[in-house]
C-alpha cells in the first residue's frame, strides 16, 4: 500500500507535463547550408545569445516555423513573407555558428569539434590538496545540443580522496530519435559525514570536531540511459545501473553505533523507467522553457543488488528570461525511496543528473552534504542569473555571471500525516566563468542557520 501510494503521489506530480503546452514554442527551423559553410549542423542552434536574439526577433514579428495554421492559401503575401524570414534566419544562423567553429574548434573526420578544459587544484582541510583535471569535448556535428560530447573528470588528493568519471553522450545516436547517456565513475571520499536518518539531527560541535560523524566510502558506479524521442520535447526509455560500495565506520562514530541497514556496503543495481518532457532553448545554458522529469528505479535482488527497494524521482526545472542578461530559473526536487533502502541511498539523488550527495552544492545548498537524509525529500530552490559582462580572450568568449539564490527543503520518514515543519532553508551568492556558452565554472557561497559553505564546482546547479 505504501509503495502504491508513493507511485500515485509522484504520477500525479509529473501529470501537468503530460499534456501539450498551451502555446507551443515554436522550434527553430532545420538549418540551411549557407554559401559560406563548411559544415552541417541542424536545429536548436541557439548557442549564442544573437541567435537566440534574433530568433525572438523573427518570432515577434510573426515569423515562425510555417506549419498548417500558417499556410493560408489566400494570403500569398504573407506565405512569402514567412518564407524569406525563415531563409534569412537561417542563412544568418549558418554563418554565426561557422564563425564560432572557425575560431573555437577543429574538424576531425569531417566534423567541427570543441574542447576545452580545466585544471583542478583544490586544497581542503578535511580531503587535502588536490590536483586534477576536468574536460570536455564535444562533435558539432549537430547542435541540438550536440552530436557527441565526452566529459570526465580525474581527480585525487594527497589524503587519499578520489574523484573519477566520464560520460559519454549521443543524442541522436547514430542518426537515429535515441539518445543514449553512460556514465562510468569512481569515488573514494575519507571524510564523509553521516548525522543520522532524520530531519532533525542536532550536530555537537566538539563531537564534530573529534570525528565522530566521519566515515569512508568508496566504490564503481556504472550508468545507462536509452531514450528514444517521441517527438521534439518527449524523450521516453529505460534506465540501467550498477553500484558496488564499501563503507568503513571509525570504531565508536556515529555510523557505527547506530549500524543503519546498509553499514556493510554492498551492491544496489537497478533497472527503470525514464520519461522526459524539454522545452528549453538551449541545454547547456537554457535561457527560456521547461524540463519535467519523472524516474522509477527497481533495485532487486534479480538484478544482483543486495537490498530491494524503489526509487521515485520528479524534478521540475523552469527557466524565464527577464532581460536580455537576466534569467530567472527555479527547481523542484520530489523523491522517494521505500522497501529496504540502505542509509547511502538516502543521500543519493536519482534522474537525468543523479548525485550521491543530497546537500552541499547541488540541495540545500549550504548545508554539509547528506546533513538531513530519509525516505522522502523535498527541495525547491530559485536563482536569478545576470550575466553583465562578456568579452573575448585568446579567441574564446567569456561570460561573467552573477546568481544570488535561495534553497528550502525538507525530509521524512512517513509522507502522512504530513509535517511541513521545520523547514531548511540557505541562500547565498555565486559567481560564474561561462566559457563559450557551455563550459561553466560555479563559485557559491551559502549561509543557513549552523553558518557559511563555499564550493568551487563545474556546470549550474540546476
Amino acid at each position: 500500500m505504501r509503495l502504491l501510494l508513493t507511485i500515485c503521489i509522484l504520477v500525479i506530480a509529473w501529470s501537468p507535463a503530460l499534456g501539450k503546452p498551451k502555446k507551443k514554442p515554436k522550434p527553430p527551423p532545420t538549418r540551411q547550408v549557407s554559401p559560406h559553410s563548411s559544415h552541417a549542423p541542424e536545429n536548436r542552434l541557439q548557442s549564442i545569445e544573437d541567435i537566440r536574439r534574433y530568433r525572438d526577433e523573427l518570432e515577434i514579428q510573426g515569423a515562425g516555423v510555417p506549419g498548417p495554421e500558417r499556410s493560408e492559401p489566400d494570403q500569398p503575401n504573407a506565405l512569402a513573407t514567412v518564407g524569406h524570414d525563415l531563409q534569412k534566419f537561417s542563412e544568418e544562423v549558418a554563418s554565426r555558428v561557422d564563425r564560432i567553429v572557425k575560431r573555437n574548434s577543429f574538424r576531425w573526420m569531417g566534423d567541427p569539434w570543441t574542447l576545452q578544459g580545466l585544471p583542478l587544484i583544490l586544497p581542503t582541510d578535511s580531503n587535502g590538496f588536490h590536483l586534477g583535471l576536468n574536460g570536455l569535448i564535444r562533435n558539432l556535428g549537430r547542435t541540438d545540443p550536440h552530436k557527441l560530447q565526452t566529459e570526465f573528470t580525474i581527480l585525487a588528493s594527497d589524503k587519499g580522496r578520489y574523484k573519477h568519471f566520464i560520460k559519454v553522450d549521443a543524442p541522436r545516436a547514430w542518426g537515429s530519435n535515441y539518445r543514449i547517456t553512460t556514465l562510468l565513475n569512481y569515488d573514494r571520499d575519507i571524510a564523509l559525514k553521516y548525522y543520522g536518518i532524520t530531519n532533525n539531527s542536532v550536530v555537537d560541535s566538539n563531537l564534530f570536531k573529534a570525528g565522530y560523524y566521519n566515515f569512508v566510502r568508496a566504490g564503481p558506479t556504472l550508468s545507462l540511459r536509452l531514450l528514444r524521442y517521441l517527438d521534439r520535447y518527449y524523450r521516453v526509455g529505460p534506465v540501467f545501473g550498477l553500484r558496488w560500495l564499501t563503507v568503513s565506520p571509525p570504531t565508536g562514530s556515529l555510523l557505527a553505533t547506530e549500524n543503519p541497514v546498509g553499514i556493510a556496503g554492498g551492491r544496489t543495481h537497478y533497472l527503470g523507467l525514464a520519461m522526459v518532457r524539454d522545452t528549453t532553448d538551449y541545454e547547456p545554458y537554457p535561457s527560456r522553457g521547461t524540463t519535467s522529469e519523472l524516474q522509477f528505479n527497481v533495485y532487486s535482488q534479480l538484478l544482483g543488488s543486495d537490498y530491494q527497494f524503489f526509487r521515485g524521482t520528479y524534478i521540475f526545472r523552469h527557466y524565464i528570461t527577464l532581460h536580455q542578461d537576466l534569467i530567472f530559473a527555479h527547481r523542484l526536487l520530489l523523491e522517494t525511496l521505500t522497501g529496504t533502502v540502505p542509509f547511502y541511498e538516502l543521500d543519493g539523488v536519482g534522474g537525468e543528473s543523479a548525485t550521491i550527495h543530497f546537500g552541499g552544492d547541488r540541495y540545500l545548498r549550504g548545508y554539509d552534504a547528506n546533513r538531513f537524509i530519509d525516505n522522502f525529500r523535498f527541495v525547491y530552490g530559485v536563482e536569478l542569473r545576470w550575466d553583465p559582462v562578456t568579452f573575448d580572450f585568446a579567441k574564446q568568449e567569456l561570460t561573467i555571471g552573477i546568481v544570488p539564490f535561495f534553497d528550502v527543503g525538507r525530509v521524512w520518514n512517513n509522507l502522512f500525516p504530513l509535517q511541513l515543519l521545520p523547514l531548511h532553508a540557505s541562500a547565498g551568492f555565486g559567481l560564474r566563468l561561462i566559457w563559450n556558452g557551455n563550459f561553466i565554472v560555479r563559485g557559491d557561497a551559502a549561509l543557513n542557520g549552523e553558518g557559511v559553505n563555499a564550493y568551487v564546482e563545474l556546470g549550474h546547479s540546476f
